[in-house]
Parts: structure tokens; sequence; C-alpha cells
């Protein structure tokens, strides 16, 4: 059965004091365990856009990074590959003196295989970059021509 009266008009609104000390708590919890991590990296420079002017020479005297899945190779010009190891390649770039060389003889060559993983390419581009080298990658279309 229905009641018929007086519905009480009033204004109801709810009680909102506990709301916004959750608010401020759950900002006081997010600035406390916040961390501020700054992001890290390596500036590298890359080789100009234009044709070297004696292309022969700078084959024979380029150093030549060769990165496999499995091994890494070492070669000047087109002599004969050396396999070696992630320190052995870090001491070569160093005695290679790149900071002291004219700016078109700082570039070393780096192919890579499809199958390299992205930290080993990483760590390799990082000892180029750190001996004072500039990368040239080389793709798999400009092999082709």
């Amino acid at each position: 059965m229905k009641r018929i009266g007086k519905k009480k008009s009033g204004d109801i609104s709810p009680d909102l004091t506990s709301f916004s000390d959750i608010a401020n708590l759950l900002i006081i919890f997010f600035i406390l365990t916040t961390t501020l991590a700054r992001p890290f990296g390596r500036q590298t420079d890359m080789p100009s856009s234009s044709k070297p002017e004696t292309q022969e020479q700078q084959k024979n005297d380029t150093p030549t990074v060769n990165l496999l899945s499995d091994r890494i190779t070492y070669a000047i010009g087109e002599g004969k590959e050396d396999e070696v190891t992630m320190d052995q390649l870090r001491a070569i770039l160093w005695k290679s003196n790149f900071p002291q060389k004219d700016v078109k003889h700082r570039t070393v060559v780096m192919q890579t295989a499809d199958d390299v993983q992205y930290e080993r390419y990483y760590q390799v581009a990082t000892a180029i970059a750190a001996a004072g080298g500039v990368i040239a990658i080389i793709t798999e279309d400009e092999e082709k021509k």
C-alpha cells in the first residue's frame, strides 16, 4: 500500500570530507614512492650522406665490424677478417685513436646480421662511439648495389 503524505524536500548531499582525505593521502603516497630516474644513452654522430671523394681509398683503410649472432669479426679495409671478443674489439678501437684523426677518417663500417640481439648491437655501437668513431651502418639494400 502506498503512503500518501508529504515528501521531505531538502538538499541531500553526501559527506565528501572522507574523499578529500583519501585524495590527499594518495597524493602524498605517490610523491613519496616516485623515483626520479634520469634516462641515459649515448650520443652518436652519423656520417654525412655525401659520397667520399676517393671511395677506393676509404675502402682500403676503413675498419669494418661484422656483427653476427654468435661472433664479432673485425677487418681493416678489404683485408682478412679476424674474429674478436668484445674486449678485444674495444682495445682495437681505442688503439685506432679516432679523436686525433680527421673527421673523414673516423668512420667505422658496421654490418649486422638480421638475428643479432639489440643488446649486442648496442654494446658494439657504444664501444665505437666511446672510442671516438662514427658508425656507418650498411643495410641489405646497399650491399646488393
